[in-house]
């Protein structure tokens, strides 16, 4: 087509627009037409002769084959290089190319079939004025006869491009094809089982490449991330590793296998685009996503569940996590499972360690001796598959074999109970039992497995999210009796957790204080007060026994415990521990002159006089 004026191709930033133009444009050029086509980068150009400068060398590139020139080399050896390479005095005097000034630079090239591709313009330095570079762009087009083409993402140019008009006569917008992307990234990768899982699996990879979704900002913004070429890179990349782990035994035809590689390439790919992005999540700052939990609620099943509102709009704690797992994980109907050791490889690098990524895997999908526990099988259909999967028959049975789990205590987290009972409270004329007595059948069961899990403030927290949006009464009643039951067993917990660590404050103090220390691989809510439970003689017996290391390590534990954190005022009731061993060091004495007294004097009396005065004011506080 004949122009009279400059293109402009305009698209995201690493949505493949210079790989596109050098893998397939320009070799669609070169055997077609009799141009040349060269492309040279603008990014952080600061002056127009580096800018002529390197149109010249990519061309003489071009027309020299292996020959590579640089500014450098011909500004110290021109009349040895011209000499070397005598072909190109028919199209340049090289001490002219030199030393001449950008806009004449140009003059020296043959212009007639000559394609300039300028990339990055919107990343050019502010110190070359735009519109003197349009002016050059002009100049080439309608003077010398080259045809110009301007790379750039037009969204992200500060000021935009005066006068477009003058100096653009087309603008191409660069919607590239996920598909084409896909097998682009792909095809780099040498023949292997895990290029073939990619291959194989392309349709459900390209699924969750879909950015379509009900609220058009997530999907413009979902659309430029997936449409990335280097974020798409990244996830593939990253998802080697898990995919090696997992497959490493030949398993990867098994359908758990395949249930699990699809989880892993989903919080993959979610992470990777999310860490890629600016002041975002972080090695050290997961923003809650690990203390997620798929429900019902997440699901888009046309079930009248609730009126709970599809987009977050009060920002909270919880609004980042809710809103990555409303974008990346309920759009597709996916259940979400966060990684940790995976999570850890995107953000910092670290290696997964093997046996750690495949326990965690097992205990995320439920799997028992190599099998899914069958109760989580069935909920998982409902949650994932659709209970419209089911015939009418086997959804009646599925129903009673979901109440039979739910009632002798088979589930292996709280949520799931949630969940079940939401479809056996919906569908409760199926199987002709009254809702009160499928709550009642619930309760039962979680009687049973409460006792026997180990609670934590994930669980706890995972309950706030659920009991927020629910609205229906015997759901509430449910959580009710779930929180009140949780409450018997922490308090009896407590006891015998105080009575476990008042043998160890009394025997072994290191070993005490690392058990609360972040290395401790036990998961105990620190906000839990506990030391108020301490026998006074216990405390009064154990001080006459410090040495000079534990005291300054008992000194250091406080501060952690008391002063550095956010949560110090639920610990209220450890005032009396802190006031006890003030009491025993009172009793002992400190008129012996030994370091251990020295240290209990200058160090550990001053720290417990400040956590002190802490949990007096939160007392004071709290009494208003």
């Amino acid at each position: 087509m004949k122009t009279t004026g400059a293109l402009l191709l305009t698209g995201a930033w690493g949505s493949g627009k210079t790989h596109h133009l050098k893998n397939r444009v320009f070799p669609l050029i070169e055997t077609t037409t009799e141009f040349i086509p060269i492309i040279v980068s603008l990014y952080g150009e600061t002056d127009k002769n580096n800018i002529a400068q390197k149109v010249i060398f990519e061309y003489f590139d071009k027309k020299g084959k292996d020959v590579h020139l640089s500014t450098g080399t011909i500004a110290k050896n021109i009349k040895n290089f011209s000499e070397a390479v005598p072909f190109l005095k028919k199209y340049v005097d090289l001490d002219k190319l030199i030393v001449g000034a950008g806009d004449n630079i140009f003059r020296f090239l043959p212009h007639g079939n000559l394609l300039i591709c300028f990339d990055d313009l919107e990343r050019m330095s502010e110190k070359i004025d735009i519109n003197d570079f349009l002016g050059i762009v002009s100049d080439l087009v309608e003077n010398k006869g080259c045809k110009v083409l301007l790379i750039a993402n037009e969204s992200e140019m500060k000021h935009g491009i005066t006068f477009k008009e003058k100096t653009i006569e087309k603008t191409i917008h660069f919607i590239p094809k996920i598909s084409s992307i896909f097998d682009s990234i792909i095809s780099s990768y040498a023949s292997s089982p895990f290029k073939d899982y990619l291959t194989s699996n392309k349709d459900f990879i390209i699924l969750t490449l879909n950015p379509k979704t009900d609220d058009k900002d997530d999907q413009n913004e979902l659309s430029k991330s997936f449409s990335n070429i280097r974020s798409l890179k990244f996830s593939i990349e990253h998802f080697k590793y898990p995919y090696l782990l997992l497959t490493k035994d030949g398993k990867e035809d098994s359908d758990l296998i395949n249930q699990q590689l699809k989880s892993l390439w989903l919080f993959t790919l979610s992470i990777s685009i999310e860490f890629r992005k600016p002041n975002n999540i972080s090695f050290t700052d997961k923003k809650k996503l690990d203390e997620q939990a798929t429900s019902f609620l997440d699901m888009d099943f046309g079930l009248d569940k609730t009126e709970k509102k599809d987009i977050i709009v009060e920002e909270n704690l919880w609004s980042y996590s809710e809103n990555f797992k409303r974008i990346y994980y309920n759009r597709l109907s996916e259940k979400f499972i966060f990684f940790p050791v995976v999570y850890d490889l995107i953000t910092s690098g670290q290696e997964i360690p093997n046996e750690e990524f495949l326990i965690h895997l097992d205990e995320s999908f439920n799997i028992k001796e190599g099998q899914i526990n069958p109760a989580h099988q069935i909920l998982n259909t409902f949650l994932h598959s659709g209970y419209w999967s089911y015939t009418d028959e086997d959804f009646r049975v599925a129903l009673n074999d979901l109440l039979k789990y739910c009632e002798s205590g088979k589930f292996e987290d709280i949520i799931s109970y949630i969940n079940a009972c939401f479809y056996l409270l919906t569908f409760y004329e199926i199987i002709d039992v009254q809702k009160d007595d499928i709550i009642i059948k619930v309760e039962k069961g979680l009687d049973i497995f409460l006792p026997q899990t180990k609670l934590n403030y994930l669980i706890k927290s995972q309950l706030e999210i659920v009991q927020e949006d629910l609205n229906d009464p015997l759901l509430q009643k449910l959580i009710l009796h779930i929180q009140q039951k949780i409450v018997k067993i922490e308090i009896y917990n407590a006891l015998i957790e105080a009575e476990e660590l008042e043998k160890l404050f009394a025997n072994d103090l290191q070993l005490f204080i690392k058990e609360f220390l972040p290395a401790n691989t036990n998961v105990r809510s620190p906000s839990t007060p506990l030391f108020h439970q301490f026998k006074k003689k216990t405390i009064d017996e154990s001080v006459k026994k410090w040495q000079p290391k534990e005291i300054m390590d008992l000194a250091s534990f406080l501060s952690i415990r008391y002063l550095e954190t956010s949560y110090s005022d639920r610990l209220t009731k450890e005032l009396i521990f802190l006031e006890n061993i003030e009491s025993a060091i009172t009793i002992k004495g400190l008129t012996e002159k030994t370091l251990s007294n020295d240290v209990l004097k200058k160090n550990l009396l001053p720290r417990i006089t400040k956590c002190k005065s802490i949990l007096q004011s939160h007392i004071s506080k709290n009494s208003k």
